[in-house]
Order: C-alpha cells, then structure tokens, then sequence
C-alpha cells in the first residue's frame, strides 16, 4: 500500500501498551502487525510510566525483531501522560472516518485511558473494541476493575469463556457483546516448578556455542543453583563436549544428551521445561517448531543475522550465542515467563478476522453491533 493509498483508506486506530521489552507491548505489537498486512493502521502508545524500557533484565523480542522490518503502513503516536491531554490527543487521533478503534487492556495495568479512548471512538462514531489478555493468576478483583473502563465498547475479547462470562455478569445487559478467543489466553503451562528445567538445544559439535551457554549458566549465584537443572542437547562426534560439561563450575546442575530424540521425546522434553534454548535454528528447525506447539519460553541464540524462525511468537526472546551475558539475561527472562502458555502465530490472524469482522458490520449498524453513542456504566 503506497502512501497516496494510505490517504484515502479509513484508518484502523489500535491504543495500548508500545514496549518491545514488556508481554503486553509485544501482543499489541503483533496485534498492529497483523492489521497493518492489509490495512493503514495507527499506533498510539500508552504506557503508564516512563521506565518500562529501564534495567538490564530484559531480551529483545524476536518477533518484534521481524515486524521493525516493515512497517511502512503504520503511523505512531505518543499518548501525553496528562489525563485531559490524553484525551485529547484521542479525539484528534480517532477521526470520523475511521474504520475501528480497538484498545488493549492487561490485567494490572492502568485501564483507566481506555474509558477516554472509547469516548472519543464513540463521538467519531467509530466501532470500538477491547482485547483482554487472560492470565494464569488473573482474579476477580482484576476483571472487576477493568469492566467499568471497557463498558462503552461494541465488542470484548477475552482469553477465556470464565473471564467472559464474569464480563457479561457485570455488564447486566447494558454492555458490549464479550467473547473469548484462544489468542489471548496465556494459560495452559500449569504453576511454576520449584525447579527451574531448562533445556539448550545446540548444533553437532558446536563446542563454541556450547562454552557461551556453560558460562552463562554458571553466573547463576551458587545459593541458588540447586534450584536449577541444565539439560543439553547437541550430538558431538568426541569427549570434548563431555569434557567442557564436567570443568563447568555449576557441572553437577548439567546432563548432556548426544543422542537423537523423537518427536514424542522433543514433545515431552518441551513440555516439561520452565524454559527452551534453542542456538541457531534453521527454518524447519523440529525443536523450534515442537515448542511454538508447546507455548514454551525460547531464547533463541543467534550471532549476525536474524533467524528466520519465529514470526508472530511472542514467546521467543533473542539473545547473541557469541555472549555469556545475553545468554544469562535472556535465560532468566524466559524463566519469568515459565507460567505463560504462549499461543501458536496463526491465532493472531484469526484474532484480527474477527475483530475486522465486526468493524465491517458496523459499518452497516445492527442491533448487536452499531457503534454506541454513549454508555452507562452499571457498576456504579
């Protein structure tokens, strides 16, 4: 779409949180991405504070590595932090003509914006939408506190038919229509072991990528090393793989595996690791493609160039194989994220049908979905 198009094309307007480093800044990343294939879309970042990028905790999303790529048919806004400001700006970045405004809401985060947001959608008679990520330890406290910003929309998607159901209790018939769709769900890994299982998947012989992932691992502090356990899995051809393993200062945390594994065993070993490494993987990598099936954590390791796996899943994380330090960081990363079940990349097309889908019927209004003039919260 050449910028002559983009003039002439109603806008999709998507708010929420911008953060390439943070979960939610990365799903409204995806969601932009997924829009942007067919649509002119602008972007307005709304972040509650100004240190989400602060500290050295975090990795790089690597599919948010993919879309800075191309996104020539997004336009970016920065919300102003000042309340009245901010709405404001949405009145202005929201225009009659628009084709959907859809906000982002995250269980814990400030959702108080988004009663503005859809305030403004709602004067430019513009079809609005919530998406509501669904968390392993989301609470009823949380889906109360987000329902009365969220009431003045045409449409709630939420990641799971308990947290719709509580949506539509709330609303008392006065609301919008709440769904659940399998995109934003985050459950499904099951509570978080007392024992941190990750497992490192490394090419035949690779003994220099081998020596970065043991010196990441042993900057874990030794006070809490029995919480930890090392699996690698790297076919090596002579005992200097062996060798390298039991000179590593945390050796006793580490098993190597030389061996091939089936799909049933890469199915099982995913599973029932807090976490993945995967160095370097090749497009049709089985392990990389067995954990997106999996909804684990991977830290990809790689040295110059981009992996081509890893487009739409934001569970994996990039870290450089030729760096202890990024190997560390991203390692403890993906252990923060052990809980979260990530959903497979093809759920974000469907996602974003679905949304689509509902803009386009109201744009010719029915009863279910004509954009609403105004809302009263039943909550009060």
């Amino acid at each position: 779409m050449n910028r002559r198009e983009e003039a002439d094309t109603p806008a999709i307007v998507v708010a929420g949180p911008s953060s390439s480093l943070t979960i939610p800044g990365i799903i409204v990343s995806q969601i932009v991405h997924a829009i942007s294939e067919r649509n002119h879309v602008v972007r307005i970042d709304v972040d509650s504070t100004t240190d989400f990028d602060a500290g050295l905790h975090r990795s790089p999303s690597l599919a948010a590595a993919h879309h800075s790529i191309n996104n020539g048919s997004i336009v970016t806004h920065e919300a102003p932090g000042h309340p009245r400001l901010k709405a404001q700006a949405f009145k202005e970045w929201i225009p009659t003509d628009s084709r959907a405004a859809i906000a982002f809401a995250w269980p814990g985060l400030d959702s108080a914006w988004i009663r503005q947001f859809l305030s403004a959608a709602n004067a430019a008679k513009t079809p609005s939408m919530v998406v509501c990520v669904s968390l392993p330890r989301s609470n009823h406290a949380q889906i109360g506190a987000m329902a009365d910003a969220i009431i003045g929309s045409d449409l709630v998607l939420t990641g799971n038919a308990f947290e719709a159901n509580a949506l539509t209790k709330y609303f008392r018939g006065a609301g919008p229509v709440v769904e659940n769709h399998q995109a934003l769900s985050l459950h499904g890994r099951g509570e978080r072991s007392a024992i941190h299982r990750i497992t490192a998947f490394l090419p035949r012989d690779n003994f220099e990528t081998l020596a970065t992932l043991l010196s990441a691992f042993d900057a874990i502090p030794e006070a809490w090393i029995d919480s930890y356990h090392l699996q690698v899995i790297m076919r090596f051809s002579d005992d200097k793989a062996e060798r390298m393993v039991a000179e590593s200062y945390h050796a006793d945390s580490v098993e190597l595996v030389g061996n091939d594994l089936s799909s049933a065993d890469l199915k099982r070993t995913c599973t029932d690791s807090s976490a993945l490494i995967i160095a370097d993987p090749a497009f049709d990598s089985r392990a990389f493609s067995i954990a997106v099936d999996c909804g684990v954590a991977i830290v990809v390791l790689a040295s110059s160039q981009l992996p081509a796996v890893g487009r739409g899943y934001i569970g994996a994380l990039l870290a450089d194989m030729n760096r202890p330090v990024s190997v560390h960081v991203g390692l403890t990363h993906a252990l923060r994220l052990a809980e979260l079940h990530f959903p497979r990349p093809d759920a974000w097309n469907d996602l974003v049908n679905r949304l689509l889908g509902v803009s386009e019927r109201a744009s010719t209004p029915s009863p279910a979905f004509a954009p609403r003039s105004h809302a009263t919260s039943t909550l009060q």
